[in-house]
């Protein structure tokens, strides 16, 4: 088989927000995102926070995979937006190769509680990740799409104990679709120092991370992680500042 060259990207999009995060009542600003996204055109893209509408209306994972040419789509709500009403946050993936095996698992809850900093209560909303496959034709590749519990926010850190079964859950997924080395993970850890959390994911050289260290959020911290398996040639990343809360982030690699 010869190599297929494979652009994967990663990006949350704040519910098509444009500017700072958590603004509530915000008309989004889709034709924006879409157009990044013809700009860059890759091949797979894994969004976090995308609205879901329950079908009530067209999904903004669905209606970006419409608008910027992606003939296979998959949306994944899990939990109420604090954007919008009658909205869900929501894991999309949008690719030109068929997707198969789509499955959500949820993170357990540990239902903190915290204030916004407009003052406004806070609760811990539902996280978790996708797992799929994604079909390249002559090869699959394993994909986790991934949001992670904004912790920070509520005086926390990923890495206490408490919180191990969640990393513990996410280390299992990836070392069983990365087996063959032919996987990557798009992930909003809300968390910079990846290695912390998944060792045995990285420290062993299961996986590897495409631009550690790497601001991709406003404020200059990172949060947002490609990580892509041991069999894959990194060929280029991207980072781009955009006008929403994150960077939109990408790597080329060889499958």
């Amino acid at each position: 088989m010869s190599p297929t060259l494979l652009k994967l990207a990663t990006w949350n999009i704040g519910g098509g927000i444009l500017g700072e995060s958590h603004q509530r009542g915000r008309s989004p600003s889709l034709e924006y995102y879409a157009s990044l996204l013809k700009e860059h055109a890759p091949d797979v893209v894994c969004l976090q926070e995308a609205h879901d509408y329950h079908g009530h209306r067209e999904g903004q994972s669905e209606y970006l995979a419409r608008c910027a040419g992606y003939p296979y789509v998959g949306s994944f709500p899990t939990s109420e937006s604090h954007m919008a009403e009658n909205a869900s946050l929501s894991l999309g993936i949008l690719s030109r190769f068929p997707i198969e095996d789509m499955v959500y698992r949820q993170f357990p809850n540990p239902r903190l509680e915290g204030v916004s900093p407009s003052g406004e209560p806070w609760n811990l909303h539902d996280k978790g990740y996708v797992v799929a496959s994604i079909d390249l034709g002559d090869q699959k590749l394993g994909l986790i799409n991934g949001h992670c519990f904004p912790l920070h926010h509520f005086g926390a850190s990923p890495t206490e104990p408490v919180f191990a079964r969640m990393w513990d859950m996410l280390t299992a997924d990836l070392l069983e679709i990365g087996g063959a080395g032919t996987a990557c993970a798009a992930l909003d850890a809300n968390h910079g120092r990846i290695e912390e959390v998944l060792k045995e994911v990285l420290l062993t050289g299961s996986y590897l991370s495409a631009f550690e260290g790497t601001p991709t959020t406003p404020r200059g911290v990172q949060k947002d992680h490609i990580l892509y398996g041991h069999s894959m040639r990194l060929i280029t990343t991207t980072v781009a500042a955009t006008e929403s809360d994150h960077s939109y982030c990408q790597v080329s690699v060889l499958v």
